[in-house]
């Protein structure tokens, strides 16, 4: 994939408004084009193929269309289209079904802020990205996942994802001065 030109245009679907909007607003804050956003899978179907993004950073768990719908549908219409799940769940059988349904990428919701900005940017070229809590993808490899012919690199956390104190820095909610 070449260059980016201008900024990264991105759409963000998740169901639970307070996370999709401050995800939302720190890409946003951070350079990136928001150009839309969309609390299920329907609405976010119908707002990307208007929108056009570049990444669309999803959601797996979303009502009306589940996340893995969403991606085959609107990645089958747009193969350009990069596709970042962001999720709670970890879950080999998810991440899996994720890829195979066209994601590029995929990073836990305990990620940091700055794991996230990273892992939009490099889903944009075209980078695959999963978070170290993603399966041992040399398994996955051999049955040709993920389709890429680049060897996914995992983002880094200083937190274990799946701890029960891990929380999400990029959606810590905090009164604007």
């Amino acid at each position: 994939m070449s260059e980016q030109q201008g900024p990264i245009r991105v759409m963000v679907v998740d169901d639970h408004p307070m996370w999709r909007d401050a995800v939302a607003r720190d890409l946003a804050e951070s350079g990136f084009d928001v150009v839309a956003t969309a609390g299920d899978g329907e609405q976010a179907v119908r707002r990307a193929k208007a929108a056009a993004p570049d990444v669309l950073v999803l959601d797996l768990n979303l009502p009306a269309m589940p996340g893995v719908q969403v991606c085959k549908e609107l990645v089958g219409a747009n193969p350009a289209l990069r596709v970042l799940v962001l999720s709670a769940s970890g879950e080999h059988a998810d991440v899996l079904e994720a890829v195979k349904s066209g994601a590029t990428g995929y990073l836990l919701k305990s990620a940091s802020t700055e794991e996230l900005l990273d892992a939009v940017r490099r889903t944009a070229v075209g980078d695959p990205v999963f978070t170290p809590a993603s399966p041992d993808w040399s398994s996955a490899s051999t049955a040709g996942w993920p389709p890429t012919r680049h060897r996914p690199q995992a983002a880094t956390s200083p937190r274990r994802p799946n701890s029960p104190t891990a929380r999400p820095r990029c959606c810590a909610w905090s009164p604007r001065a």
